[in-house]
């Protein structure tokens, strides 16, 4: 309850603006900073996969903020995003690829909400140069990236930072995003860039903007999650070690990690008090820092900062907004709904973390077909997703598979191929002592997302080859490959054509690097083929030209050892994983 007073009464200040108190000093007022990140494609507040409403989205944000910028004045609030826009729901994916030649959807819609500065994240460099450079092109706000720069001669792609004025304050906006893109995107992708450490680079311009902004507030602006989460030399989520570690941040806004946030640090070197403010994912809530303005003899002074988090599920979706951008909502909804082909067998997405499936069967199937490749890797993109037989729909396949993942053709050793595959059960899996032991690796108090202790989309799996996974052996020992599928041996000294989707085959996880024994920086030289289109797109391709009901037949050759412990431990974690 106090809290909620304390809202309401920042809410309501600002409308008194700057006025004499009786003692003939002036009053206070309130400036409104507010992040969205992570929208990922929630342009319209609506799952068109699924045809339902969600609490979220851009539309229920631009009532929010319209309701502030009336009460408090437009000057004294801020918007803004802390990047991965460009991927998500099917109407993002319909303005990168489907209608190129209008303005971006993303764009447009953050232009009308009146945006102030926008960061780039690692999904919207997924899109492609094509995709992010129109994206920048289209927007009338900074488009933020310190520490995206020129691969040639170190200049900036983007702009690094930006200066709002809002009720007479200057404030210093600065744009980060996490350096590990080469780990996770082909680099044709954002070829002629260079993604620079985070922390040194928020040090240095930092430094630069007090010398030569002296700006009345630093707001960071930055793609990068909380804490933890290194990998290879990447520092990939660094919020709160910049706010501890790097001098002059007031508020940090950030992103990538999907977890929302409001606390405080204290900087160790300056003794300030930082804001970490994270909205959280799909614009279900905004993240906002109320900052409490005093003027005396005509000088302002930042008093105070207060952060908050704000659901979005009690504002309706703006009607002016729902009706500019009701014609393009028309034609996405159009093009999820056309029929691609016809099911035989419903696909269950949940089974594939129990043994060989028809999802991983089919994502083989598409993979061999289109790279004539001898081994298949793929890995689960959906956690429990039914896609029902008979007719089939381009939204069934974004409900099956969610990211622009391209192919990856490499060249790698039966005994790499080993090794990735050890890391991923590793991962995926238990070491069991005893028959009544957990058979996967899952936590006695589930995650938040699926209840596994590990990121399920690095459980990967084979198929060209025949396999078990003895889950009584320890770690890097439990994948025994006995041959190729076709009956001929398998040679772990052999090179194969292996196909992986590009993240994993650009270091993502560790699989091929920790796994497979390939450095990052070799990982490059070993691909001999990259498609042209994502995998999604190959698997619609596949149904269209499928004459009569597509049943998937079993590529996949492999199970968990000793069945008489792993089928009814399965079983059990089966039933744990469902909460049934």
């Amino acid at each position: 309850m106090f809290r909620s007073l304390i809202a309401l009464w920042l809410l309501l200040l600002p409308c008194l603006s700057f006025a004499k108190a009786s003692s003939g000093k002036d009053v206070k007022t309130v400036i409104h900073l507010i992040e969205t990140t992570d929208v990922h494609g929630n342009f319209y507040g609506y799952d068109f996969l699924n045809g339902r409403e969600l609490e979220g989205g851009l539309p229920r944000v631009c009532t929010y903020v319209n309701d502030l910028r009336r009460k408090a004045g437009a000057e004294q609030v801020a918007l803004l995003d802390a990047g991965d826009v460009l991927q998500g729901q099917p109407c993002v994916y319909y303005a990168n690829f489907i209608d190129t030649l209008s303005t971006h959807l993303s764009s447009s819609m953050m232009n009308y909400m009146g945006y102030d500065a926008v960061a780039f994240g690692n999904h919207d460099i997924e899109a492609g140069h094509p995709v992010f450079d129109r994206w920048v092109r289209d927007s009338s706000h900074p488009m933020l990236g310190a520490n995206i720069v020129s691969e040639k001669d170190g200049s900036q792609y983007l702009k690094p930072y930006t200066i709002i004025k809002k009720g007479g304050l200057r404030i210093a906006v600065l744009g980060l995003i996490t350096p590990a893109i080469p780990m996770w995107l082909p680099k044709d992708l954002w070829s002629g860039l260079r993604f620079d450490d985070i922390v040194p680079t928020a040090r240095r311009w930092a430094a630069y903007i007090e010398q030569h902004e002296k700006p009345d507030m630093l707001v960071g602006l930055f793609h990068t999650g909380l804490k933890g989460g290194s990998f290879n030399q990447y520092d990939e989520n660094a919020a709160e070690e910049i706010a501890l570690n790097v001098p002059g941040f007031d508020i940090i806004f950030y992103g990538h990690d999907h977890r929302a946030y409001c606390s405080t640090v204290k900087n160790k070197q300056d003794g300030k008090t930082v804001w970490l403010l994270n909205s959280g994912p799909s614009a279900n809530k905004v993240a906002q820092a109320d900052v409490v303005v005093s003027k005396e003899k005509g000088k302002l002074r930042v008093e105070s900062i207060q952060g908050q988090l704000v659901g979005m599920d009690a504002y309706a979706p703006d009607k002016a907004f729902l009706s500019k951008y009701e014609p393009t909502f028309d034609k996405v909804n159009q093009f999820v709904n056309e029929q691609i082909g016809t099911l035989a067998e419903p696909i269950h997405t949940f089974d594939y973390f129990f043994g060989p499936s028809s999802m991983a069967d089919l994502l083989h199937k598409v993979q061999l077909a289109n790279a004539k490749a001898d081994i298949s890797l793929v890995t689960p993109l959906t956690f429990n997703e039914v896609i029902d037989s008979g007719k089939i729909y381009v939204k069934d396949i974004f409900k099956l598979y969610r990211y622009e993942n391209r192919l990856n053709v490499f060249r790698l050793t039966g005994r790499e191929v080993r090794g990735a595959l050890e890391r991923a059960y590793d991962l995926w899996t238990n070491t069991m002592h005893t028959a009544s032991d957990h058979a996967l690796n899952i936590g006695e108090a589930p995650g938040t997302r699926t209840g596994f202790k590990q990121p399920s989309f690095l459980f990967m799996s084979a198929a060209g080859i025949t396999y078990t996974v003895d889950l009584t052996k320890p770690d890097g020992s439990k994948v025994t490959i006995t041959k190729m599928s076709d009956g001929t041996p398998f040679d772990a000294s052999k090179t194969y054509r292996v196909v992986v989707n590009s993240y994993i085959g650009s270091g993502g996880g560790g699989l091929l690097t920790e796994g497979g024994g390939i450095s990052l920086s070799d990982l490059s030289k070993r691909i001999v083929w990259t498609s042209d289109k994502d995998l999604r797109y190959y698997v619609m391709e596949f149904f269209r030209h499928h004459n009569g009901p597509v049943s998937v037949q079993p590529l996949s050759d492999w199970q968990f050892v000793p069945a008489d412990w792993t089928r009814p431990a399965l079983e059990r974690d089966k039933a744990s994983l469902s909460g049934k």
